[in-house]
């Protein structure tokens, strides 16, 4: 007498594993695109005395480089914690080539977010027209 309605259809395979590759995506994007590194100066206003930088790639002479944390550079001597190690580490100023900071980019940041949301309309888009479909097709 009364007609169930048909099941709806299941997703398949390719649209669930395109949906999970842009979430994989957006979330690796965002992990990495609101930081970069950007070089410092090693030698210290004398003024205003040492710099002090949170989180640092100090690349020595011999073309090898230490992650640190917590850095200071002083007129002679670079010193911070290993990253990896949490040692408190300290470098001949003549030992450093160049340092780099890590700092947010404004311009990464805001493609993350622009990115995001056309990624996000894109899939609400998709849903959309998939659920219209079954809709008309009944």
């Amino acid at each position: 007498m009364f007609d169930p309605p048909p099941p709806t259809p299941m997703p398949t395979p390719t649209r669930s594993q395109l949906r999970r590759a842009v979430c994989v995506a957006l979330v690796l994007a965002q992990l990495t695109a609101c930081t970069t590194w950007r070089p410092v100066s090693r030698t210290p206003d004398p003024q205003y005395g040492p710099t002090h930088i949170a989180h640092a790639r100090v690349w020595l002479r011999n073309g090898s480089h230490l992650p640190l944390r917590e850095v200071t550079v002083g007129a002679d001597s670079v010193i911070g914690y290993g990253e990896d190690s949490h040692e408190r580490q300290a470098r001949p100023a003549a030992d450093v080539a160049s340092i780099d900071r890590l700092q947010v980019s404004a311009g990464r940041s805001a493609l993350v977010v622009i990115s995001a949301a056309a990624a996000i309309t894109a899939l609400a888009a998709a849903s959309l027209a998939s659920t219209a479909s079954n809709v008309f097709s009944r």
